[in-house]
Protein backbone atom coordinates (compact mmCIF):
# COMPACT_ATOMS: atom_id res chain seq x y z
CA UNK A 1 0.00 0.00 0.00
CA UNK A 2 0.99 3.43 -0.62
CA UNK A 3 2.01 5.38 2.57
CA UNK A 4 2.26 8.71 1.05
CA UNK A 5 -1.02 8.24 0.66
CA UNK A 6 -3.23 11.49 1.83
CA UNK A 7 -5.74 9.42 3.92
CA UNK A 8 -3.23 7.45 5.37
CA UNK A 9 -0.80 9.77 6.16
CA UNK A 10 -4.33 11.73 7.76
CA UNK A 11 -4.86 8.88 10.19
CA UNK A 12 -1.85 7.48 10.94
CA UNK A 13 -0.15 10.97 11.66
CA UNK A 14 -2.66 13.89 11.78
CA UNK A 15 -5.06 11.52 14.21
CA UNK A 16 -2.10 10.61 16.82
CA UNK A 17 -0.74 14.10 16.78
CA UNK A 18 -4.39 15.53 17.45
CA UNK A 19 -4.51 12.90 20.53
CA UNK A 20 -1.23 13.64 22.15
CA UNK A 21 -1.87 17.59 21.71
CA UNK A 22 -5.17 17.61 22.92
CA UNK A 23 -3.73 15.23 25.71
CA UNK A 24 -0.95 17.47 26.30
CA UNK A 25 -3.28 20.28 26.36
CA UNK A 26 -6.09 19.04 28.41
CA UNK A 27 -3.74 18.09 31.68
CA UNK A 28 -2.52 21.23 32.79
CA UNK A 29 -6.16 22.80 31.75
CA UNK A 30 -7.65 20.62 33.88
CA UNK A 31 -5.43 20.85 36.60
CA UNK A 32 -5.70 24.75 36.21
CA UNK A 33 -9.19 24.92 36.00
CA UNK A 34 -10.10 22.94 39.25
CA UNK A 35 -7.46 24.92 41.06
CA UNK A 36 -9.82 28.12 40.43
CA UNK A 37 -13.01 25.49 40.78
CA UNK A 38 -11.32 24.85 44.51
CA UNK A 39 -10.29 28.53 44.96
CA UNK A 40 -13.80 29.76 43.81
CA UNK A 41 -15.76 26.93 46.34
CA UNK A 42 -13.61 28.15 48.86
CA UNK A 43 -14.03 31.44 48.93
CA UNK A 44 -17.64 31.48 48.35
CA UNK A 45 -17.79 28.93 51.41
CA UNK A 46 -15.82 32.57 53.53
CA UNK A 47 -18.57 34.62 52.46
CA UNK A 48 -21.57 35.58 54.10
CA UNK A 49 -24.71 35.49 52.27
CA UNK A 50 -26.79 38.22 53.01
CA UNK A 51 -30.14 37.81 51.94
CA UNK A 52 -29.88 34.85 54.00
CA UNK A 53 -28.97 36.49 57.25
CA UNK A 54 -31.06 38.62 56.75
CA UNK A 55 -34.36 36.55 56.28
CA UNK A 56 -33.44 33.83 58.55
CA UNK A 57 -30.38 33.89 60.71
CA UNK A 58 -29.40 30.91 62.06
CA UNK A 59 -30.25 30.09 65.76
CA UNK A 60 -26.88 29.04 67.62
CA UNK A 61 -28.53 25.63 69.14
CA UNK A 62 -25.23 23.93 70.75
CA UNK A 63 -25.76 25.62 74.32
CA UNK A 64 -29.70 25.26 75.18
CA UNK A 65 -30.89 27.28 78.16
CA UNK A 66 -29.66 26.33 81.39
CA UNK A 67 -32.47 24.73 82.82
CA UNK A 68 -32.18 21.65 80.15
CA UNK A 69 -28.65 21.10 81.71
CA UNK A 70 -28.59 17.86 83.00
CA UNK A 71 -25.84 15.40 84.17
CA UNK A 72 -24.68 12.57 81.79
CA UNK A 73 -22.03 9.91 81.53
CA UNK A 74 -20.25 9.65 77.82
CA UNK A 75 -18.58 6.31 77.07
CA UNK A 76 -16.21 5.86 74.56
CA UNK A 77 -16.48 2.88 72.67
CA UNK A 78 -13.89 2.00 70.95
CA UNK A 79 -14.47 -0.77 67.66
CA UNK A 80 -12.19 -3.38 67.03
CA UNK A 81 -11.14 -4.30 63.36
CA UNK A 82 -12.58 -7.51 62.22
CA UNK A 83 -15.31 -7.73 64.88
CA UNK A 84 -17.42 -5.25 63.47
CA UNK A 85 -20.01 -7.81 61.92
CA UNK A 86 -23.38 -6.43 61.79
CA UNK A 87 -25.33 -8.51 63.60
CA UNK A 88 -29.26 -7.54 62.40
CA UNK A 89 -30.38 -9.84 59.02
CA UNK A 90 -31.24 -6.26 57.04
CA UNK A 91 -27.59 -4.89 58.22
CA UNK A 92 -26.05 -8.15 56.98
CA UNK A 93 -27.63 -8.04 53.61
CA UNK A 94 -26.60 -4.23 53.17
CA UNK A 95 -22.87 -5.28 53.99
CA UNK A 96 -22.69 -8.34 51.75
CA UNK A 97 -24.43 -5.97 49.23
CA UNK A 98 -21.61 -3.06 49.50
CA UNK A 99 -18.83 -5.54 49.70
CA UNK A 100 -20.08 -7.79 46.72
CA UNK A 101 -21.89 -5.43 44.31
CA UNK A 102 -18.74 -3.45 42.63
CA UNK A 103 -17.36 -6.89 41.86
CA UNK A 104 -20.85 -7.78 40.43
CA UNK A 105 -19.91 -4.70 38.12
CA UNK A 106 -16.39 -4.94 37.56
CA UNK A 107 -17.65 -8.58 36.21
CA UNK A 108 -19.46 -6.90 33.31
CA UNK A 109 -17.02 -4.21 32.70
CA UNK A 110 -14.38 -7.55 32.14
CA UNK A 111 -16.46 -8.98 29.97
CA UNK A 112 -17.15 -6.06 27.99
CA UNK A 113 -14.08 -6.18 27.85
CA UNK A 114 -13.47 -9.19 26.09
CA UNK A 115 -15.74 -8.54 24.09
CA UNK A 116 -13.79 -5.63 22.93
CA UNK A 117 -10.32 -7.32 22.63
CA UNK A 118 -12.77 -9.96 20.71
CA UNK A 119 -13.30 -7.10 17.77
CA UNK A 120 -10.11 -5.40 18.22
CA UNK A 121 -7.91 -9.23 17.54
CA UNK A 122 -10.23 -10.40 14.69
CA UNK A 123 -9.20 -6.91 13.06
CA UNK A 124 -6.10 -7.25 13.27
CA UNK A 125 -5.86 -10.95 11.89
CA UNK A 126 -8.04 -10.10 8.63
CA UNK A 127 -5.96 -6.88 8.20
CA UNK A 128 -3.00 -8.31 8.65
CA UNK A 129 -4.08 -11.30 6.73
CA UNK A 130 -2.76 -13.61 9.60
CA UNK A 131 -4.24 -16.91 10.35
CA UNK A 132 -6.89 -17.21 13.26
CA UNK A 133 -5.35 -19.74 15.15
CA UNK A 134 -6.17 -20.38 18.60
CA UNK A 135 -3.04 -19.50 20.72
CA UNK A 136 -2.38 -16.51 18.48
CA UNK A 137 -6.06 -15.47 19.20
CA UNK A 138 -5.72 -15.93 22.99
CA UNK A 139 -2.79 -13.97 23.08
CA UNK A 140 -3.88 -10.78 21.07
CA UNK A 141 -7.23 -10.87 23.02
CA UNK A 142 -5.66 -11.02 26.34
CA UNK A 143 -3.52 -8.18 24.72
CA UNK A 144 -6.02 -5.78 23.52
CA UNK A 145 -7.88 -6.88 27.07
CA UNK A 146 -5.41 -4.60 28.79
CA UNK A 147 -7.52 -1.62 29.30
CA UNK A 148 -10.32 -4.17 31.61
CA UNK A 149 -7.63 -4.05 33.96
CA UNK A 150 -7.72 -0.42 34.62
CA UNK A 151 -11.22 -0.43 34.08
CA UNK A 152 -11.83 -3.06 37.19
CA UNK A 153 -9.27 -0.76 39.36
CA UNK A 154 -11.44 2.08 39.44
CA UNK A 155 -14.68 0.57 39.43
CA UNK A 156 -13.93 -2.26 42.46
CA UNK A 157 -10.23 -2.18 43.86
CA UNK A 158 -10.74 0.03 47.05
CA UNK A 159 -6.94 -0.78 48.08
CA UNK A 160 -3.44 -1.19 46.87
CA UNK A 161 -3.73 -4.80 47.92
CA UNK A 162 -6.90 -5.20 45.68
CA UNK A 163 -4.92 -3.24 42.76
CA UNK A 164 -2.05 -5.24 42.86
CA UNK A 165 -4.02 -8.39 42.25
CA UNK A 166 -5.65 -7.70 39.69
CA UNK A 167 -2.32 -6.48 37.63
CA UNK A 168 -0.98 -9.97 39.25
CA UNK A 169 -4.12 -11.83 37.61
CA UNK A 170 -4.04 -10.41 34.38
CA UNK A 171 0.03 -10.53 33.81
CA UNK A 172 -0.16 -13.66 35.19
CA UNK A 173 -2.71 -15.36 32.75
CA UNK A 174 -1.31 -13.06 29.46
CA UNK A 175 2.07 -14.94 30.81
CA UNK A 176 0.32 -18.07 30.72
CA UNK A 177 -0.57 -18.39 27.10
CA UNK A 178 2.53 -16.61 25.76
CA UNK A 179 4.35 -19.03 27.28
CA UNK A 180 2.23 -21.89 25.84
CA UNK A 181 2.86 -19.43 22.60
CA UNK A 182 6.48 -19.92 22.80
CA UNK A 183 6.15 -23.31 23.70
CA UNK A 184 4.32 -24.01 20.36
CA UNK A 185 6.60 -21.70 17.78
CA UNK A 186 10.13 -21.81 17.45
CA UNK A 187 10.43 -18.34 15.36
CA UNK A 188 8.48 -16.60 18.33
CA UNK A 189 10.53 -14.94 20.72
CA UNK A 190 9.43 -13.46 24.02
CA UNK A 191 10.71 -10.33 22.62
CA UNK A 192 8.12 -9.96 19.93
CA UNK A 193 5.33 -10.30 22.70
CA UNK A 194 6.47 -8.16 24.63
CA UNK A 195 6.81 -5.58 22.29
CA UNK A 196 3.06 -6.17 20.66
CA UNK A 197 2.15 -5.56 24.20
CA UNK A 198 3.84 -2.37 24.37
CA UNK A 199 2.86 -0.89 20.87
CA UNK A 200 -0.71 -1.95 21.54
CA UNK A 201 -0.80 -0.57 24.86
CA UNK A 202 1.60 1.63 26.24
CA UNK A 203 0.86 4.82 24.11
CA UNK A 204 -2.63 5.16 25.27
CA UNK A 205 -1.84 4.31 28.92
CA UNK A 206 0.56 6.61 29.23
CA UNK A 207 -2.15 9.16 28.63
CA UNK A 208 -4.64 8.19 30.65
CA UNK A 209 -2.04 7.61 33.77
CA UNK A 210 -1.95 11.60 33.97
CA UNK A 211 -5.97 11.60 33.44
CA UNK A 212 -6.99 9.12 36.24
CA UNK A 213 -4.98 10.86 38.96
CA UNK A 214 -7.07 11.55 41.54
CA UNK A 215 -6.62 15.07 41.36
CA UNK A 216 -7.92 16.17 37.80
CA UNK A 217 -10.13 12.09 36.94
CA UNK A 218 -13.70 13.98 37.92
CA UNK A 219 -13.34 16.27 35.19
CA UNK A 220 -10.03 15.08 32.70
CA UNK A 221 -12.39 13.13 30.78
CA UNK A 222 -14.50 16.20 29.78
CA UNK A 223 -11.86 18.34 29.42
CA UNK A 224 -10.38 15.82 27.10
CA UNK A 225 -13.17 15.53 25.26
CA UNK A 226 -13.32 19.45 24.58
CA UNK A 227 -9.21 19.44 23.47
CA UNK A 228 -10.02 16.93 20.98
CA UNK A 229 -12.55 18.17 18.92
CA UNK A 230 -11.05 21.80 19.30
CA UNK A 231 -7.77 20.71 18.26
CA UNK A 232 -8.96 18.74 15.47
CA UNK A 233 -9.93 21.67 14.01
CA UNK A 234 -7.52 23.89 14.03
CA UNK A 235 -5.28 20.92 12.58
CA UNK A 236 -8.67 20.44 9.77
CA UNK A 237 -8.34 24.60 9.08
CA UNK A 238 -5.18 24.07 8.28
CA UNK A 239 -5.42 21.26 5.98
CA UNK A 240 -8.55 22.74 4.13
CA UNK A 241 -6.48 25.86 3.83
CA UNK A 242 -3.39 24.18 2.60
CA UNK A 243 -5.42 21.94 0.13
CA UNK A 244 -5.84 24.24 -2.30
CA UNK A 245 -3.53 26.78 -4.12
CA UNK A 246 -6.77 29.37 -4.88
CA UNK A 247 -8.03 29.25 -1.26
CA UNK A 248 -4.50 29.57 0.33
CA UNK A 249 -4.22 32.59 -1.98
CA UNK A 250 -7.14 34.77 -0.84
CA UNK A 251 -6.49 33.59 2.74
CA UNK A 252 -3.17 35.20 2.38
CA UNK A 253 -4.18 38.61 0.64
CA UNK A 254 -6.89 38.62 3.30
CA UNK A 255 -4.34 38.13 6.35
CA UNK A 256 -1.63 40.92 4.50
CA UNK A 257 -4.49 43.30 4.35
CA UNK A 258 -5.03 42.82 7.92
CA UNK A 259 -1.11 43.06 8.42
CA UNK A 260 -0.52 39.71 9.75
CA UNK A 261 2.86 38.23 8.13
CA UNK A 262 3.31 34.28 7.86
CA UNK A 263 3.81 33.56 11.24
CA UNK A 264 0.56 36.07 11.90
CA UNK A 265 -1.41 34.16 9.06
CA UNK A 266 -0.57 30.42 10.41
CA UNK A 267 -1.57 31.57 14.24
CA UNK A 268 -4.91 33.18 13.23
CA UNK A 269 -6.14 29.72 11.14
CA UNK A 270 -5.32 28.25 14.29
CA UNK A 271 -7.19 29.79 16.46
CA UNK A 272 -10.55 30.03 13.94
CA UNK A 273 -10.59 26.28 13.83
CA UNK A 274 -9.75 25.74 17.46
CA UNK A 275 -12.35 28.00 18.11
CA UNK A 276 -15.09 26.99 15.50
CA UNK A 277 -14.53 23.43 16.72
CA UNK A 278 -14.67 24.23 20.27
CA UNK A 279 -18.08 25.39 20.49
CA UNK A 280 -18.35 22.06 19.10
CA UNK A 281 -16.99 20.52 21.52
CA UNK A 282 -18.78 23.20 23.95
CA UNK A 283 -22.12 21.56 22.72
CA UNK A 284 -20.87 18.10 22.96
CA UNK A 285 -20.17 18.87 26.59
CA UNK A 286 -23.75 20.95 26.94
CA UNK A 287 -25.18 17.42 25.38
CA UNK A 288 -22.82 15.39 28.18
CA UNK A 289 -24.64 17.33 30.78
CA UNK A 290 -28.26 16.71 29.25
CA UNK A 291 -27.59 12.97 29.71
CA UNK A 292 -26.06 13.26 32.62
CA UNK A 293 -28.68 14.87 34.67
CA UNK A 294 -31.84 12.42 32.62
CA UNK A 295 -29.27 9.55 34.07
CA UNK A 296 -28.73 8.53 31.03
CA UNK A 297 -24.46 8.26 31.59
CA UNK A 298 -23.00 8.82 34.88
CA UNK A 299 -19.51 9.84 36.35
CA UNK A 300 -18.02 6.53 36.30
CA UNK A 301 -19.54 5.74 32.66
CA UNK A 302 -18.07 8.98 30.89
CA UNK A 303 -15.04 7.97 32.59
CA UNK A 304 -14.67 4.65 31.65
CA UNK A 305 -16.05 5.11 28.19
CA UNK A 306 -13.43 7.72 27.40
CA UNK A 307 -10.51 5.56 28.53
CA UNK A 308 -12.38 2.63 26.19
CA UNK A 309 -12.81 5.03 23.27
CA UNK A 310 -9.29 6.68 23.68
CA UNK A 311 -7.84 3.11 23.12
CA UNK A 312 -10.15 1.63 20.82
CA UNK A 313 -8.84 5.04 18.06
CA UNK A 314 -5.17 4.45 19.24
CA UNK A 315 -4.92 0.64 18.68
CA UNK A 316 -6.85 0.82 15.23
CA UNK A 317 -4.11 3.76 13.91
CA UNK A 318 -1.76 0.39 13.10
CA UNK A 319 -4.15 -0.98 10.83
CA UNK A 320 -4.92 1.97 8.41
CA UNK A 321 -1.36 1.11 6.57
CA UNK A 322 -3.77 -2.03 5.50
CA UNK A 323 -6.64 0.18 4.06
CA UNK A 324 -8.50 3.22 5.98
CA UNK A 325 -11.61 1.85 6.24
CA UNK A 326 -9.66 -0.29 9.20
CA UNK A 327 -9.31 2.80 11.30
CA UNK A 328 -13.14 2.25 12.57
CA UNK A 329 -12.06 -0.88 13.78
CA UNK A 330 -11.95 0.56 17.53
CA UNK A 331 -15.40 2.24 16.80
CA UNK A 332 -16.93 -0.79 16.25
CA UNK A 333 -15.04 -2.64 19.48
CA UNK A 334 -16.09 0.05 21.34
CA UNK A 335 -19.77 -0.18 20.05
CA UNK A 336 -19.25 -4.21 21.11
CA UNK A 337 -18.02 -3.14 24.69
CA UNK A 338 -21.06 -0.19 25.25
CA UNK A 339 -23.64 -3.00 23.66
CA UNK A 340 -21.96 -5.62 26.43
CA UNK A 341 -22.34 -3.02 29.16
CA UNK A 342 -26.07 -1.81 28.81
CA UNK A 343 -27.33 -5.73 28.18
CA UNK A 344 -25.04 -6.39 31.96
CA UNK A 345 -26.32 -4.09 33.94
CA UNK A 346 -29.80 -4.83 32.31
CA UNK A 347 -29.51 -7.95 33.57
CA UNK A 348 -28.32 -6.84 36.77
CA UNK A 349 -30.96 -4.56 37.29
CA UNK A 350 -33.34 -7.40 36.91
CA UNK A 351 -32.07 -9.09 39.71
CA UNK A 352 -32.39 -5.62 42.60
CA UNK A 353 -35.23 -5.90 44.46
CA UNK A 354 -35.73 -2.14 43.74
CA UNK A 355 -34.43 1.03 42.49
CA UNK A 356 -35.78 2.97 45.25
CA UNK A 357 -34.01 4.64 47.16
CA UNK A 358 -31.21 2.88 49.67
CA UNK A 359 -29.82 4.25 53.08
CA UNK A 360 -28.67 7.98 53.53
CA UNK A 361 -25.12 8.60 54.71
CA UNK A 362 -23.44 11.83 55.71
CA UNK A 363 -19.91 12.34 55.29
CA UNK A 364 -18.39 14.79 57.43
CA UNK A 365 -14.92 15.25 58.15
CA UNK A 366 -11.98 17.97 59.04
CA UNK A 367 -11.23 20.01 56.07
CA UNK A 368 -7.45 20.24 56.34
CA UNK A 369 -6.97 16.58 55.96
CA UNK A 370 -6.53 16.54 52.15
CA UNK A 371 -5.42 13.66 50.84
CA UNK A 372 -6.53 11.81 53.51
CA UNK A 373 -9.63 12.50 52.87
CA UNK A 374 -9.71 11.53 49.25
CA UNK A 375 -8.40 8.20 50.18
CA UNK A 376 -11.17 7.71 52.45
CA UNK A 377 -13.44 8.90 50.06
CA UNK A 378 -12.55 6.80 47.30
CA UNK A 379 -12.80 3.44 49.44
CA UNK A 380 -15.66 4.72 51.31
CA UNK A 381 -17.78 5.16 47.70
CA UNK A 382 -16.47 2.15 45.97
CA UNK A 383 -18.67 0.39 47.80
CA UNK A 384 -21.18 2.79 49.84
CA UNK A 385 -22.48 4.00 46.86
CA UNK A 386 -23.76 0.42 45.38
CA UNK A 387 -26.19 0.53 48.24
CA UNK A 388 -27.30 4.04 49.28
CA UNK A 389 -26.83 7.49 48.61
CA UNK A 390 -23.72 9.89 50.06
CA UNK A 391 -24.17 13.50 51.09
CA UNK A 392 -21.17 16.33 52.15
CA UNK A 393 -20.69 19.87 52.73
CA UNK A 394 -18.68 21.15 50.07
CA UNK A 395 -15.29 21.73 51.40
CA UNK A 396 -12.10 22.54 49.87
CA UNK A 397 -9.98 19.53 50.72
CA UNK A 398 -12.74 17.09 47.85
CA UNK A 399 -14.02 19.71 46.12
CA UNK A 400 -11.96 18.31 42.96
CA UNK A 401 -12.68 15.01 44.02
CA UNK A 402 -16.82 15.15 43.95
CA UNK A 403 -17.48 17.48 41.72
CA UNK A 404 -19.84 16.94 38.94
CA UNK A 405 -20.38 17.17 34.91
CA UNK A 406 -23.25 19.67 35.51
CA UNK A 407 -21.38 21.30 38.77
CA UNK A 408 -17.74 22.00 36.88
CA UNK A 409 -19.92 23.22 33.53
CA UNK A 410 -21.92 25.09 35.87
CA UNK A 411 -18.24 26.98 37.20
CA UNK A 412 -16.63 26.94 33.24
CA UNK A 413 -19.72 29.31 32.79
CA UNK A 414 -19.63 31.11 35.73
CA UNK A 415 -22.81 29.98 37.19
CA UNK A 416 -21.41 28.18 40.19
CA UNK A 417 -22.59 30.78 42.49
CA UNK A 418 -26.15 29.73 42.29
CA UNK A 419 -25.63 26.11 43.66
CA UNK A 420 -24.77 27.81 47.08
CA UNK A 421 -27.13 27.57 49.56
CA UNK A 422 -28.32 31.20 50.77
CA UNK A 423 -31.73 30.58 51.99
CA UNK A 424 -33.48 28.15 53.60
CA UNK A 425 -35.83 28.28 50.23
CA UNK A 426 -32.68 27.02 48.24
CA UNK A 427 -31.90 24.34 50.57
CA UNK A 428 -35.64 23.06 50.42
CA UNK A 429 -35.22 23.22 46.68
CA UNK A 430 -31.76 21.39 46.69
CA UNK A 431 -33.10 18.84 49.00
CA UNK A 432 -36.21 18.50 46.51
CA UNK A 433 -33.68 18.29 44.03
CA UNK A 434 -31.32 15.37 45.24
CA UNK A 435 -30.95 11.93 43.10
CA UNK A 436 -31.80 9.50 45.44
CA UNK A 437 -31.83 6.40 43.27
CA UNK A 438 -29.64 4.52 41.49
CA UNK A 439 -28.28 4.91 38.19
CA UNK A 440 -28.15 2.26 35.57
CA UNK A 441 -25.16 0.98 36.42
CA UNK A 442 -26.36 0.37 39.72
CA UNK A 443 -24.66 2.89 41.74
CA UNK A 444 -25.96 6.22 43.85
CA UNK A 445 -25.13 9.40 43.22
CA UNK A 446 -22.76 11.83 45.75
CA UNK A 447 -24.74 15.22 46.45
CA UNK A 448 -22.62 18.43 47.19
CA UNK A 449 -23.86 20.96 49.27
CA UNK A 450 -22.51 24.18 48.77
CA UNK A 451 -22.34 26.79 51.73
CA UNK A 452 -21.74 29.96 52.75
CA UNK A 453 -20.10 30.71 56.17
CA UNK A 454 -23.39 31.89 57.62
CA UNK A 455 -25.66 29.23 56.00
CA UNK A 456 -23.32 25.92 56.67
CA UNK A 457 -25.25 25.31 60.46
CA UNK A 458 -28.73 25.10 58.57
CA UNK A 459 -28.05 22.90 56.11
CA UNK A 460 -25.55 20.82 58.66
CA UNK A 461 -28.92 20.30 60.91
CA UNK A 462 -31.19 19.48 58.12
CA UNK A 463 -28.75 16.72 56.37
CA UNK A 464 -28.03 15.32 59.96
CA UNK A 465 -32.02 14.68 60.45
CA UNK A 466 -32.53 13.20 57.32
CA UNK A 467 -29.62 10.64 57.27
CA UNK A 468 -30.06 7.02 58.34
CA UNK A 469 -26.33 6.84 58.92
CA UNK A 470 -23.21 9.65 59.57
CA UNK A 471 -19.15 9.55 59.41
CA UNK A 472 -17.42 11.83 61.13
CA UNK A 473 -14.06 11.71 60.01
CA UNK A 474 -12.37 13.55 62.91
CA UNK A 475 -8.53 12.34 62.13
CA UNK A 476 -6.86 16.08 63.04
CA UNK A 477 -9.49 16.91 65.27
CA UNK A 478 -8.59 19.20 68.14
CA UNK A 479 -9.89 22.65 69.98
CA UNK A 480 -8.95 24.73 66.33
CA UNK A 481 -11.30 23.04 64.50
CA UNK A 482 -14.14 25.61 65.55
CA UNK A 483 -16.68 24.08 62.59
CA UNK A 484 -15.98 20.09 63.87
CA UNK A 485 -16.88 21.27 67.22
CA UNK A 486 -20.23 22.69 66.22
CA UNK A 487 -21.06 19.40 64.11
CA UNK A 488 -20.30 17.10 67.01
CA UNK A 489 -22.50 19.11 69.65
CA UNK A 490 -25.55 18.92 66.42
CA UNK A 491 -24.74 15.12 66.55
CA UNK A 492 -25.97 14.56 70.17
CA UNK A 493 -28.98 17.10 69.50
CA UNK A 494 -30.20 15.57 66.14
CA UNK A 495 -28.90 12.13 65.31
CA UNK A 496 -29.25 8.72 67.11
CA UNK A 497 -25.47 8.32 68.63
CA UNK A 498 -26.02 4.51 66.98
CA UNK A 499 -25.93 5.50 63.57
CA UNK A 500 -22.83 7.63 63.89
CA UNK A 501 -19.24 6.55 63.52
CA UNK A 502 -16.35 8.69 64.36
CA UNK A 503 -12.96 7.62 62.31
CA UNK A 504 -10.07 8.50 64.86
CA UNK A 505 -6.06 8.09 64.42
CA UNK A 506 -3.20 9.10 66.41
CA UNK A 507 -3.93 12.55 65.46
CA UNK A 508 -6.92 12.74 66.90
CA UNK A 509 -7.10 14.61 71.00
CA UNK A 510 -8.95 12.01 71.96
CA UNK A 511 -9.18 13.63 75.86
CA UNK A 512 -10.74 16.83 73.97
CA UNK A 513 -12.92 14.82 71.98
CA UNK A 514 -14.43 13.38 75.44
CA UNK A 515 -14.51 16.70 77.06
CA UNK A 516 -16.53 17.72 74.20
CA UNK A 517 -18.74 15.05 73.82
CA UNK A 518 -19.42 15.51 77.93
CA UNK A 519 -20.51 18.99 77.44
CA UNK A 520 -22.80 18.47 74.31
CA UNK A 521 -24.46 15.61 76.42
CA UNK A 522 -24.81 17.84 79.42
CA UNK A 523 -26.95 20.73 77.17
CA UNK A 524 -28.83 18.29 75.08
CA UNK A 525 -31.76 19.38 74.00
CA UNK A 526 -35.30 18.07 75.34
CA UNK A 527 -36.32 17.22 71.21
CA UNK A 528 -32.40 15.16 71.12
CA UNK A 529 -33.19 11.40 70.14
CA UNK A 530 -30.40 11.02 72.46
CA UNK A 531 -31.98 12.69 75.32
CA UNK A 532 -33.74 9.57 77.53
CA UNK A 533 -30.45 7.67 77.69
CA UNK A 534 -28.80 7.21 80.36
CA UNK A 535 -25.46 8.12 78.80
CA UNK A 536 -24.10 8.98 75.36
CA UNK A 537 -22.44 5.94 73.43
CA UNK A 538 -20.16 7.27 71.14
CA UNK A 539 -18.59 4.56 68.93
CA UNK A 540 -14.95 5.28 67.24
CA UNK A 541 -13.02 3.28 64.49
CA UNK A 542 -9.48 3.81 64.50
CA UNK A 543 -7.83 4.21 61.18
CA UNK A 544 -4.40 3.24 61.05
CA UNK A 545 -1.75 5.12 59.10
CA UNK A 546 -3.24 5.82 55.14
CA UNK A 547 -4.99 2.38 55.07
CA UNK A 548 -9.43 2.40 55.10
CA UNK A 549 -10.74 -1.04 56.82
CA UNK A 550 -13.24 -0.46 54.56
CA UNK A 551 -14.94 -3.88 55.05
CA UNK A 552 -15.11 -3.10 58.88
CA UNK A 553 -16.07 0.74 58.31
CA UNK A 554 -19.31 -0.57 56.02
CA UNK A 555 -20.07 -3.28 58.64
CA UNK A 556 -20.56 -0.64 61.26
CA UNK A 557 -22.14 2.16 58.76
CA UNK A 558 -24.55 -0.86 57.45
CA UNK A 559 -25.25 -1.67 61.25
CA UNK A 560 -25.88 2.11 62.32
CA UNK A 561 -28.41 2.54 58.89
CA UNK A 562 -30.58 -0.51 60.00
CA UNK A 563 -30.97 -0.01 63.30
CA UNK A 564 -34.36 0.98 63.88
CA UNK A 565 -33.73 1.40 68.35
CA UNK A 566 -31.39 1.16 70.85
CA UNK A 567 -28.00 0.82 70.49
CA UNK A 568 -25.47 -1.50 67.87
CA UNK A 569 -24.62 -4.78 69.19
CA UNK A 570 -20.88 -4.63 67.67
CA UNK A 571 -17.74 -6.01 69.57
CA UNK A 572 -16.04 -3.03 71.43
CA UNK A 573 -13.54 -1.77 73.96
CA UNK A 574 -13.50 1.03 76.44
CA UNK A 575 -11.21 3.53 75.22
CA UNK A 576 -8.28 4.32 77.57
CA UNK A 577 -8.17 7.49 78.99
CA UNK A 578 -5.22 9.40 78.19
Amino acid sequence: MNTSDPVTVALTGQLPFVILLAAALALPVSRTLLWFYRRSVLKSMRATADRFRRDAPVEDRSLPPPAQTRAARVDLAMLEPGATTAVSAAAAALHTEALRAPWRAAAVYIIAGLSYATVMSLAFLLATGSAILPVRFLFLVGTYAWPAVLTVNLVAASSRRATLTTGVLYLAALLGIGLFALARSSTLGIGQLGTLWIITNAPATVLLLAFLNRRVRAVGPLVLTFMVVAVLGANVTLSVAGSDEGRLRSIVEVSSALGLGAVGTFLALLVVGFVAFGLVGWVLLAWIRVRYQAKRLTDQSIMLDAIWLLFGVTQSVGFVFEGAIWILSGLVAFGAYKLVVGVGFAALRRERVSDKRGPRLLLLRVFSLGKRSERLFDALATHWRYVGSLQLIAGPDLATSTVEPHEFLDFVSGRLARRFIDAPEALDRRLAEMDLTPDHDGRFRVTDFFCHADSWKMVLSRLVRDSDAVLMDLRGFSAHNAGCVYEVSELINVAPLRSVVFAIDETTDLPFLEQRLRDSASVMRPDSPNFATPSVRAALLRLSGSHVEVSDLLGILCSGATSAAGSVALTQQPVEKG
